[in-house]
């Protein structure tokens, strides 16, 4: 699929929120093995996702797939941690189908969170510090695994991205910052 066939984001926070139903709406598991539609889905995602500078997951219903699916790629970046200092596990560029999270423990760690698919804020989000996770390739593989830090955070922000919910669902009231706060704040981290 070339790049200019990719479909838009679906924004929360735009002039009539076009499609957003979509983003509020729990997305649907996929069944194996998976369909050619399926296929075709998962790998537009891909693009996408391939197509943005810094991106560290998508969920298909950001791209207006309401299907259980996300990509996380999560990479020791000296960089990126001097923005996300609690990056300690990382995942590289990773498929996950149908993934669902449980906590390990209560403790959660607020921090400041964007989203794709809502352009004008960010805004402090509290996760859980450590959560257990599965979901399955593409190729109907188990894959199973604990994350802590960004990584759990990440895998959180997307997995929730396929229940319907965003992170501006999670934020305090009265807490969200403008995207130009945002980079701005993390521009000054990352530039260390």
């Amino acid at each position: 699929m070339s790049m200019k066939n990719l479909p838009d984001y679906v924004i929360l926070d735009g002039p009539n929120e076009i499609g957003a139903q979509v983003l509020k709406t729990p997305a649907q598991p996929l069944t194996f093995p998976l369909s050619e539609e399926d296929q075709k889905d998962i790998q537009t995602l891909i693009d996408k996702f391939n197509q943005e500078e810094m991106c560290v997951g998508l969920a298909a219903p950001q791209v207006g797939i309401s299907k259980k699916f996300i990509i996380v790629n999560v990479p020791d970046d000296p960089k990126l941690k001097n923005w996300r200092p609690d990056l300690t596990d990382t995942l590289e560029k990773t498929v996950l189908v149908n993934p669902v999270y449980k906590p390990v423990g209560e403790k959660t760690v607020t921090a400041y969170e964007a989203c794709f698919s809502v352009k004008k804020s960010a805004g402090p989000v509290a996760r859980y510090e450590s959560i257990s996770y599965s979901a399955y390739t593409p190729d109907g593989q188990l894959i199973e695994g604990k994350a802590s830090g960004f990584l759990s955070r990440v895998l959180q922000h997307e997995i929730d991205h396929t229940e319907g919910k965003c992170f501006v669902d999670h934020v305090p009231e009265g807490k969200l910052i403008t995207m130009e706060e945002y980079v701005e704040m993390r521009s000054k981290k990352m530039d260390k």
